[in-house]
């Protein structure tokens, strides 16, 4: 029932039926995606050419102020103009179909390396689609230090089996990893003399490899090499040397390369299936025993937009992996930038009819394999769905635009969209999971269009205003009233935000009483799988020597930090995810207290325009900054979020670090036993010494970082606004340009959006 290539290759002697266009663009989507490339264009060639008008009196000897503002905003607005891509995380066990799904979405057959036999991807792949015509791969290896942190663990690791004798997994990772890298019999050597060695292959100073082809196929047989465990391999098939590019190493070379690859950024030209600005992010797995690799793993989970947790059908209930997964990314959606979460079961057409008859006894029984693989479908949406939402709910707000969608699951068949024999295409879901990449690409591709004509618009109010001002100066009095009015609402949003983020309080104190009365099962737990496991104690050693983390292959994430953490964060992320909610905002809700202060500024600095006669180009500019300032507060405090949940595990791990480096220098007889009894009597004296009330009191003390952050950047930002708006010009009018038609095009451009 695995996929092979021998059984890819079979069905490949029947010429295939091309897969219906029904997954590319629509016309009315590809119409939407041409309107706005030209505004695109079109924005960028208005406000280069009104910069051009501008920057000469940026050279100017003694620059004044306003002019200084000017040339900052200017200088932050081209730095965004390079439009954010879409991440899409394929977040997977090895063996989940992740790139075989892939290649069905890029409707690439042959583009990833695709195995049933033994796992493909071992490290982390970024897919996207670029203007060449050339398919293009960068693999980006561990740099020097980077190579020398990996040696020394896995020296040290070799080094306590050779005081036991005894060989587990991560043991014959360890061997593999050397040998591939320094030759045989490195595994008997020891750090300072691998260190002087000279490797048996060839590692570019530059630690990137370029490969470049004209076809997919061409780049697969290319890429195999490096991006494939090679791990149990008894050698691939050389290429012919005469296709090799220039700066690639032999093949025997490229398999050896396996263990310093970081990771692998892959460009194909653009596709008519998934846009330009959309990159896939094949992440293997939880995590990776090399601490660059896993560091990697985890920002990469937070950077992406969307994440899907892909399982193959036959172990979609049960496995704790995939379980662990989705809490990753429900993490995702509360701290980092995603949005969407979808779970992709694989390998619909596994399901037999003959099978499926057994298990459901009133079934027809002249039931059809389509029928009895859509009814699984319909069976595991329902029962997944459920599931799902159920977890999602323990951790999120109900009202949390990813609990809304209606499709959470989808149920795919790669194969059957190559071959199809018993599905149709629409059956398989690809077209189906190309609508949700293409909705959530074409709505953020028109959000960040809006916002960036909106800064170019704040851009040219402020030439208005230099008009304006030099025609008009405002009185310091009202300067002054004003600056009195913003600093006094800035102080109100600082105690608001302080009284919402004393809100979690009360959780944290319940989170640190279910941590105290848990810790002890909790370890005892890690330390049970060292009872039915001898080569445990060199697990328990990489633990310690990376303070607390460290994934195995044989035991796999081990974490003891975010064990005695998982009580506290139980308890809070209710609270947490409904202060940061962006949803149906409540009084508990820190967005509800920016957007009131917000309107507030805004309403104060529209009446005083009218009771002063304020020029119409003052106020436009005033109402059309602030709210860049309030979009940059948001950005920032997206940022901080991060930091805050963060911090509960970071406290316990910096409690905990001196200790694990005490357990690291255990060596000799019964290691086990005495890194376990150092360990166990460490925490239970940090429990009582007050460790999670010290977790507690760091998140609190993140939170009044915030405050004062939110304070800090707030009084800069509008005060130095209102100082623009009120100070003198002295640049002549002459040597302004008058934007007024470029203004218009703009507008002109951002209502038709």
């Amino acid at each position: 029932m695995a996929e092979s290539h021998g059984a890819e290759n079979n069905a490949a002697e029947v010429t295939p039926k091309r897969p219906r266009m029904q997954g590319a663009f629509q016309q009315e989507e590809r119409e939407t995606l041409k309107k706005y490339k030209k505004m695109e264009d079109r924005v960028r060639k208005i406000l280069t050419t009104s910069c051009e008008k501008i920057t000469h009196l940026f050279f100017m000897k003694d620059m004044p102020g306003h002019l200084a503002y000017l040339r900052e905003r200017i200088t932050t607005l081209n730095s965004k103009l390079a439009f954010d891509p879409i991440r899409v995380g394929l977040f997977g066990s090895s063996g989940a179909g992740k790139s075989t799904l892939l290649n069905a979405i890029l409707h690439e057959r042959f583009f990833l390396p695709v195995s049933g036999t033994r796992a493909c991807t071992s490290c982390q792949v970024q897919i996207s689609t670029c203007k060449s015509k050339e398919y293009k791969a960068n693999i980006f290896l561990l740099s020097n230090e980077e190579w020398m942190d990996e040696v020394r663990s896995l020296v040290t690791l070799l080094e306590m089996e050779r005081e036991d004798g005894e060989r587990d997994s991560d043991v014959q990772h360890a061997v593999k990893v050397l040998q591939a890298v320094y030759g045989e019999g490195a595994e008997n050597r020891n750090y300072e003399d691998l260190m002087k060695a000279k490797p048996a292959i060839t590692i570019p100073s530059s630690r990137v490899i370029t490969l470049t082809t004209t076809e997919a196929e061409a780049l697969s047989h290319k890429l195999d090499p490096y991006i494939r465990n090679q791990e149990g391999s008894e050698g691939i098939k050389a290429e012919n040397p005469s296709d090799e590019e220039a700066n690639t190493a032999p093949c025997n070379e490229q398999m050896r390369l396996w263990p310093l690859i970081k990771y692998v950024q892959v460009t194909l030209p653009a596709s008519d299936f998934v846009p330009e600005g959309v990159i896939f992010v094949d992440i293997p797995g939880m995590g990776d025993s090399n601490k660059k690799r896993d560091e990697m793993w985890k920002e990469s989970i937070l950077e992406c937009t969307s994440i899907w947790v892909v399982a193959d059908v036959e172990r979609v209930f049960g496995a704790s992996t995939h379980e662990n997964m989705l809490k990753e990314a429900i993490t995702a959606c509360m701290i980092g930038k995603c949005s969407d979460i979808t779970f992709v079961v694989t390998k619909m057409d596994k399901i037999n009819v003959d099978e499926y008859l057994r298990n459901h006894p009133s079934a027809p029984k002249d039931l059809t394999t389509r029928d009895a693989i859509l009814e699984t479908k319909r069976d595991l949406k329902t029962r997944k769905t459920r599931a799902i939402r159920d977890r999602m709910q323990r951790r999120l707000p109900s009202d949390t635009e990813v609990l809304q969608k209606s499709d959470l699951v989808f149920t795919v068949s790669a194969k059957e969209y190559w071959n199809p024999t018993v599905l149709m295409e629409e059956d398989t879901e690809i077209s189906r999971l190309r609508d949700q990449i293409r909705k959530l690409y074409l709505n953020m591709k028109r959000n960040q269009l809006q916002e960036n004509m909106q800064e170019i618009l704040v851009i040219f109010s402020l030439v208005d205003v230099y008009h304006a001002v030099q025609l008009s100066p405002g009185p310091t009095a009202q300067q002054d009233g004003l600056n009195t009015f913003v600093s006094t609402k800035i102080q109100e949003l600082k105690r608001i935000a302080q009284s919402i983020f004393d809100l979690m309080d009360l959780p944290l104190i319940k989170g640190v009483k279910s941590a105290k009365s848990s810790y002890k099962r909790k370890i005892e737990k890690i330390f049970a799988m060292g009872e039915k496991s001898r080569g445990f104690h060199r697990t328990l050693k990489a633990v310690c020597r990376r303070n607390g983390v460290y994934v195995s292959r044989v035991f796999h994430r081990v974490d003891i930090n975010n064990c005695l953490a998982e009580p506290i964060y139980t308890e809070i992320d209710i609270m947490f995810a409904n202060i940061f909610r962006k949803q149906t905002l409540t009084r508990t809700s820190l967005q509800a207290a920016i957007n009131e202060f917000s309107t507030e500024v805004k309403g104060r600095f529209t009446t005083f325009a009218k009771d002063t006669d304020m020029n119409e180009s003052k106020l436009k500019f005033l109402l059309q900054e602030t709210n860049v300032i309030m979009r940059a507060l948001e950005r920032e405090i997206l940022l901080k979020k991060k930091t805050i949940y963060e911090s509960l595990v970071l406290s316990i791990q910096s409690t905990l670090t001196p200790y694990y480096k005490e357990a690291d220098k255990i060596s000799g007889k019964d290691t086990y036993k005495h890194m376990k009894s150092v360990l166990t009597e460490s925490i239970e004296l940090e429990v009582r010494q007050a460790m999670f009330e010290k977790a507690k009191e760091e998140m609190m003390s993140q939170f009044q970082d915030l405050t004062e952050q939110m304070t800090t950047k707030l009084s800069k930002d509008f005060l130095g606004m209102l100082s623009v708006i009120f100070s003198q010009c002295d640049t002549p009018v002459s040597t302004l340009p008058v934007l007024q038609e470029e203004c218009q095009e703009i507008l002109d451009l951002l209502n038709n959006l």
